[in-house]
């Protein structure tokens, strides 16, 4: 029988049947281009989710992270406030407010939140202290969170890197878990330290009723009973260490009796007035003498900014003197007989300067020379009067009231005589018009302790305490500003005797300019050519002093109150200006002082301090 052998097919062998390979052992795919690829798309690949992980483990650290702080936060404040639950802080009250500072932390944690944990045993509440003189609490957590990246790369290999939160794993590996720790401290203190400044409206709208129920009385009644519980609320608290100053104000604030005229922190050269006025009376003359406001300082580009200043700062404040004539002026008077004008006999004329311009008239204004065109406005250079009966005109065109825009009450500067307080405050009176950022920059300047006599030299705020304004970084300290208004910014008619929006501590005298080229408008534009006649542009000019006071650390509530307080644009600038939830509207008397009252209790003795 013949035997067959079988010869394996070449490559080359046509015609001849498929044999299929043997199967390639792993040494020999990889000696091949296909097995090398294979190889390196593992490895990248590997590389890609391993980063992504990465990513993913650096994201999940950070919102934990943040979590965990916030709800210890949360646990530090009202840890603080559960304190006054408990006569000592030793032995079980000690460990039962532990506990309560654990359950506050879990009640803002949820468990199992990103696979986080914590065991009770790293979870850390101190106090020390006593509270006579001040507590601290220290809370701290450390708990661990799982990582994705060791998944991928392995725990076996060392492993290098840095961030905020520690590692746990073998010495020399990679870690599969990360640890997040938090901590904080609060201080608390039996009372604050507490600067607070009412920045009120006196304009004459508040004489008017908040709304229809007019059994409550008009707004400036139902304002004078809000403070005054106020006041009463904050220093009634015995040994309390709380300070309260008041500033109302219109288109200007009075400063008179708080501040001296002679201080450096004002110069009576300016150069509307090159000859200067009299900063005293002057017997006779209706109206001479500084009666207490000030203008704002302007750069030598005529410039305003939303600023403190200092006592010694230059440019300084200079008086305000709403009439008095850059070259004074002359005074006629003439002697009339019922004959009429022809029998007019005039006296010596009389010339006066650096004083405020009165309009003597007695009878018709139409004898003697007089005629309708020679009031004030007609007469800034030179007056040509009849008998002395003095009638001064102020800026609303109102004739014999004090005799001065700046007729306010006065500012009282910061105090613990709860009395004085309330009185002040039942002294003011409903008059004039309205421009907020006034106000504001003066109540500002309450809390600056730049004005205290112990930085200024004594030409600062007078008071008893030279330490007061105490200095921005004392421990404990709140600085506060409640700023009301029944209304939008409306410096008054452009229009009249003395027209408002030229005549203001803003703006200083004769000019309605506001430029400031450091604040914005809602559109963007610097407020390089405002004007007091515009209304949005105080608006703007007053969102610039609020975001001063902000950031210099002064809490800001801010109020709108009655019916006519009421618009869009009133109530929006006002909560623009206040701090983050700091901001009320009060339609009516009993409203505003339920507000009043409910700001005291929020004027807290517990702050975060780390």
């Amino acid at each position: 029988m013949k035997r067959v052998r079988a010869t394996p097919r070449t490559a080359a062998g046509a015609g001849a049947g498929t044999v299929p390979s043997q199967p390639r052992s792993l040494s020999t795919l990889l000696k091949g281009d296909e097995g090398a690829i294979t190889v390196i798309f593992a490895l990248c690949a590997t590389l890609m989710i391993g980063s992504m992980c990465t990513a993913i483990d650096t994201i999940h650290y950070e919102m934990t992270q943040t979590r965990v702080q916030m709800a210890l936060d949360v646990a530090t404040l009202s840890s603080g406030v559960n304190l006054s639950h408990y006569n000592s802080t030793t032995g079980n009250n000690l460990t039962q407010w532990q506990a309560d500072a654990r359950a506050y932390y879990n009640a803002n944690m949820p468990s199992g939140y990103m696979e986080f944990a914590m065991p009770d045993a790293q979870f850390s509440a101190n106090i020390s202290g006593v509270p006579s003189t001040g507590q601290t609490i220290q809370l701290s957590a450390t708990g661990s969170a799982p990582l994705l990246a060791p998944v991928i790369f392995g725990t076996g290999t060392s492993s290098g890197g840095s961030g905020s939160g520690s590692v746990s794993g073998s010495s020399g590996s990679s870690p599969d878990t990360v640890t997040i720790t938090a901590s904080n401290t609060a201080l608390r203190l039996p009372q604050s330290l507490l600067e607070l400044v009412l920045v009120l409206d006196n304009t004459g709208s508040m004489a008017d009723y908040a709304s229809s129920d007019t059994t409550q009385g008009t707004k400036i009644q139902g304002l004078r009973t809000a403070a005054t519980d106020l006041v009463n609320d904050i220093l009634g608290v015995q040994n309390n260490n709380s300070y309260v100053g008041l500033v109302p104000f219109t288109t200007m604030v009075n400063v008179s009796g708080s501040l001296l005229a002679s201080g450096s922190w004002m110069t009576p050269n300016f150069t509307y007035n090159p000859n200067n006025v009299s900063m005293t009376a002057q017997s006779g003359i209706t109206g001479s003498g500084w009666g207490g406001c000030a203008v704002e300082p302007r750069d030598a580009a005529s410039n305003l900014y939303p600023k403190a200043y200092a006592p010694k700062d230059i440019p300084g404040f200079t008086p305000f003197f709403y009439n008095v004539p850059k070259t004074g002026f002359k005074v006629v008077t003439y002697n009339s007989t019922s004959g009429g004008s022809q029998n007019c006999v005039a006296s010596t004329p009389i010339n006066v300067s650096g004083v405020p311009l009165t309009l003597q008239t007695n009878g018709s204004t139409t004898a003697c020379g007089i005629g309708s065109g020679s009031g004030i406005a007609a007469a800034w250079g030179q007056a040509t009067t009849r008998k002395p009966k003095t009638n001064t005109y102020d800026q609303n065109g109102n004739i014999n009231g004090k005799g001065s825009p700046c007729s306010i009450e006065p500012v009282k500067f910061l105090s613990k005589d709860a009395n004085a307080l309330t009185t002040a405050i039942g002294n003011m009176q409903a008059a004039g018009s309205t421009i907020i950022p006034t106000g504001l920059l003066w109540g500002r300047r309450m809390l600056s302790s730049d004005w205290s006599n112990n930085v200024s030299n004594g030409n600062g705020w007078v008071s008893t305490d030279r330490t007061l304004p105490r200095p921005e970084a004392t421990q404990g300290l709140q600085r506060v500003a409640i700023v009301l208004t029944d209304g939008e910014n409306d410096p008054g008619s452009a229009n009249g005797i003395m027209p408002p929006p030229s005549f203001n501590g803003l703006t200083g005298v004769g000019s309605s300019a506001l430029q400031a080229p450091t604040v914005t408008r809602t559109d963007g534009t610097a407020l390089s050519n405002g004007s007091t006649t515009s209304v949005a542009d105080i608006n703007a000019f007053q969102l610039g002093v609020c975001t001063a006071m902000k950031n210099s650390g002064i809490i800001i509530y801010a109020i709108t109150f009655g019916s006519d307080a009421s618009s869009s644009v009133a109530q929006q600038t006002m909560q623009s200006c206040a701090s983050p939830g700091n901001y009320y509207h009060a339609p009516t008397n009993a409203t505003l002082d339920a507000i009043f009252q409910q700001i005291a209790g929020n004027l807290g003795v517990l702050r975060l301090t780390q």
